[in-house]
């Protein structure tokens, strides 16, 4: 048994002997497999009373025993392997608008690693959004989608070598933006038709620059279909479910959920991870439905216990997630009060407090 695992032992207790500020370890899942409460779940009165009326006999909880602060190696490795990542993509979009060549043994290396780092320290997605963001967002989005996507792979239980394919697929996914003027690039919430006409070139781009490469046909149709959709409302082709390769569908999901939390078309507007699972929950039937239901329900097991600002400025601690609604999930103020944000249509979690 390593430290890690001792700092993190489970003891099974009866809800009688609960007491608030406890943390389940475990799912808890009702007769139909729904998840009642997720992993990482800081109980309050409130909750140990919903376990009660539910009729929940035992749970397992996290030892109370103090943790070890000292990050795991596995995570602190993950976390030099991005940074190095970041860089790559910076130093290769320079490449590619200066001489249209994709310097593709830089991507497959870091690809490489990016998702080692995700197979050996799990889900690192908190992560990503905890470091200092890049004064371009495209570069620390490239990133971002090829963990995501390589976590995804992961969890679909594909082997490392698919892992490392999918990763590579969403690292080079925005390649072809590298082709657009910053004009476009970065203004595309506020484009006129004709202009997000041209912006939506770049997937087009992207295959040009990958065509030639000596990669496998299931990366290059990563990049050139992570904008198809299900139901034929994608682009460039409007390609029908069947069409549309699984890596594509995959690097699709962690696009659409990366690029609210990163990509913030929106300067009003700062966005969470609950924020982010409700857009995958909106697009799932056009999206892939299995890989969205997938990621959301993988996601939702991280996001209780974490300290929110709400969106009339107080702040609190999730104690209990809504799976059709996270951002208006049960919060419990710093004065003991618990709200159910689902009873409130003018409050919501507005984001994480870091």
């Amino acid at each position: 048994m390593t430290a890690n695992d001792n700092a993190r032992r489970t003891v099974q207790l009866s809800v009688d002997r609960l007491v608030p500020g406890m943390e389940l370890a475990q799912d808890l899942l009702s007769a139909d497999g729904a998840i009642l409460a997720g992993a990482g779940t800081i109980l309050s009165g409130y909750t140990i009373g919903k376990l009660k009326n539910w009729q929940v006999a035992t749970v397992a909880i996290v030892s109370e025993a103090p943790v070890n602060p000292i990050l795991s190696r596995e995570v602190e490795q993950f976390v030099n392997s991005y940074n190095k990542s970041v860089s790559v993509v910076e130093q290769a979009f320079a490449t590619l608008r200066s001489c249209q060549e994709v310097p593709l043994e830089s991507f497959t290396a870091a690809a490489d690693e990016l998702s080692a780092g995700v197979q050996a320290a799990g889900n690192v997605v908190d992560r990503l959004y905890d470091l200092p963001p890049c004064d371009d967002a495209t570069f620390q989005h490239s990133v971002n989608v090829g963990v995501i996507a390589a976590l995804i792979a992961t969890w679909l239980d594909y082997p490392p070598e698919v892992v490392n394919a999918v990763s590579l697929a969403g690292l080079l996914h925005d390649v072809g933006k590298s082709q657009l003027p910053a004009s476009i690039l970065h203004r595309t919430h506020r484009l006129p038709p004709a202009d997000y006409a041209y912006y939506q070139q770049h997937v087009r781009y992207g295959f040009e620059l990958t065509r030639g490469l000596d990669l496998a046909a299931s990366v290059k149709a990563g990049v050139s279909q992570h904008h198809e959709r299900n139901d034929r409302s994608g682009y460039p082709l409007g390609l029908a479910s069947d069409k549309i390769h699984p890596y594509a569908k995959i690097v699709a999901v962690a696009d659409i959920y990366d690029e609210a939390l990163t990509i913030n078309r929106d300067p009003s507007v700062v966005y969470s991870p609950y924020t982010g699972l409700e857009k995958i929950n909106d697009v799932k039937h056009q999206a892939a439905p299995e890989i969205c239901l997938l990621f959301s329900s993988r996601m939702l097991n991280f996001l209780s216990g974490n300290v929110v600002a709400l969106s009339d400025g107080r702040q609190g601690r999730v104690v209990y997630l809504n799976p059709v609604s996270p951002s208006r999930s049960i919060v419990q103020l710093a004065s003991g009060a618990v709200l159910d944000l689902a009873d409130d249509p003018e409050l919501r979690i507005h984001h994480v407090i870091r």
